[in-house]
């Protein structure tokens, strides 16, 4: 047993899925680099209807402005490997405001989105989008999980 009650099993596959999401890490930045093919992906998985598209593509255009802002505070902030360790917290305190602006942006979008998903869509949502929107899987019940997506929040 690792982390209280968490088994080691399950401490991996969460650091794994940390490291596929994004997570807020440089090493995760696949999530930024490949915004449009994500986009599409849970499009497709989501099976978004015609009545479902001004709500989706609100939502996507969030996606796309955070992996901008992301991608270009990215850019800026590459350095030569010798910041110093306030150099370092600096960034990464940027990097957590932009993450923080960025979550607050797509929590709007993503409450309309929400508002007009199927339950069977809205189960398919828990799975596939809190990964990609960079968030860690929540535990239940000692198991790994996705939190559930709930309208009006």
């Amino acid at each position: 047993m690792m982390g209280g009650n968490m088994p080691m099993s399950d401490m991996m596959r969460m650091m794994g899925m940390m490291r596929q999401s994004g997570g807020d890490c440089i090493s995760g930045m696949e999530t930024v680099d490949r915004v449009e093919g994500r986009i599409a992906f849970l499009r497709t998985e989501l099976k978004i209807t015609d009545a479902q598209a001004p709500a989706w593509n609100a939502f996507a255009d969030a996606l796309r402005a955070n992996a901008k802002a992301l991608g270009e505070l990215r850019g800026s902030m590459a350095g030569s490997g010798s910041e110093t360790l306030l150099d370092r917290v600096t960034w990464q305190e940027k990097w957590l405001s932009a993450r923080l602006e960025a979550t607050r942006a797509m929590k709007s979008a993503l409450t309309n989105l929400v508002g007009t998903l199927s339950d069977e869509q809205k189960k398919t949502a828990d799975e596939l989008l809190a990964p990609n929107m960079g968030m860690m899987p929540m535990m239940q019940g000692g198991r790994m999980g996705a939190m559930p997506m709930q309208g009006g929040r």
